[in-house]
């Protein structure tokens, strides 16, 4: 599922190329990687084996413009095809937003790809995730290759879904743009859904929990994304998340005496525990360091202390216990 991560405004998404062994999987996303702008991209990583080019996976991470204030990523993996590597392609699988299938379009390797299709029906169950409605692309890859099978017959065996497939030939890049698109567009468009849904719910914990703090703003909705890859038609409109409320903010004071002049290194532990009531799918964890100076001196680091609508509450930060001299010995002074 996408990875939201509300303090750097971010979203994540996760999409897998899927199929049998030498169909075109690496080759389709190192065409996507050479078509998109640098500043955009990640470095691509490739595994190779004596069998196939993709032991572990192909990954690189794609930069997807703004939408509704976050900064959204695409993660693209891919899976290594033979049916040996099989605990590696459920590991790959494990968290996919969606999902594109690449099928081979030479005569002769139909069984292949209606083999790699049911594996992966099961690695998506064992995750659960839902093969009815995850987001699902397919290539008919190879259409350059002679003697390739026909479109409709393709389509008959591997596309009851009816899900938007596309002819392609990883070689010269014909479709492979194309599906990428299709299939981004249909993962932010799930993404919304879900957010209007509410997404799933969490179990409720069976022990007390505390006030609850005010909800984070909800996940982005899907919109056009960002010029990187050409543009794709916008999911739905913009919608601008509310302003995040004030939740529970701390602040305590810590001061550390260094004594002489020049540079001083410092490490200072504060152990955090955070508690999530049941309902809320995360939290927002801010550490706010404030240097001052004084005579002699003297530094002050700031830390968090609770405070909920102006009460203050109990410290979510222990004091931690005072060791007299420690730092006069460990510093000279």
């Amino acid at each position: 599922m996408a990875i939201f991560n509300y303090a750097a405004r971010e979203m994540t998404a996760k999409i897998v190329y899927y199929g049998p062994g030498l169909s075109g999987k690496t080759s389709s996303i190192q065409y996507i990687h050479t078509k998109i702008s640098p500043k955009s991209k990640g470095k691509l990583v490739s595994l190779a084996t004596e069998t196939d080019r993709t032991l572990f996976f192909d990954f690189f991470p794609v930069e997807f413009g703004q939408i509704g204030g976050f900064k959204v990523k695409f993660n693209f993996y891919t899976v290594p095809g033979q049916v040996f590597y099989n605990t590696t392609r459920k590991l790959v699988l494990k968290g996919a937003d969606g999902v594109v299938f690449v099928a081979d379009s030479q005569p002769g390797m139909m069984e292949q790809n209606l083999e790699s299709l049911e594996n992966l029906r099961e690695n998506l169950k064992a995750h659960n995730i839902d093969w009815d409605s995850v987001p699902f692309v397919l290539q008919y890859n190879k259409r350059d290759m002679p003697g390739a099978l026909s479109v409709e017959e393709m389509r008959s065996r591997l596309n009851p879904r009816g899900v938007p497939d596309f002819e392609t030939a990883a070689t010269t890049g014909m479709g492979i743009m194309e599906a990428m698109k299709a299939i981004c567009k249909a993962v932010l468009e799930d993404i919304q859904q879900k957010n209007k849904r509410g997404g799933a719910a969490r179990p409720a914990d069976a022990r007390p929990q505390p006030a609850p703090a005010p909800a984070p703003e909800a996940p982005p909705a899907a919109a056009a994304p960002s010029a990187a890859f050409g543009g794709v038609p916008p999911a739905a409109a913009r919608a601008e998340p509310a302003p995040m409320e004030e939740g529970v903010t701390v602040e305590r004071v810590t001061v550390v005496p260094v004594s002489g002049s020049g540079a001083t290194a410092l490490t200072l532990s504060m152990p955090v525990e955070l508690q999530i009531p049941a309902g809320m799918d995360g939290t927002e964890l801010r550490v706010q360091v404030r240097i001052q100076t004084r005579a002699a001196g003297q530094v002050s680091l700031g830390e968090v202390r609770a405070e909920r609508r102006g009460e203050a509450v109990e410290e979510l930060i222990p004091e931690p216990p005072k060791k007299k001299g420690f730092f006069a010995r460990l510093f000279g002074g």
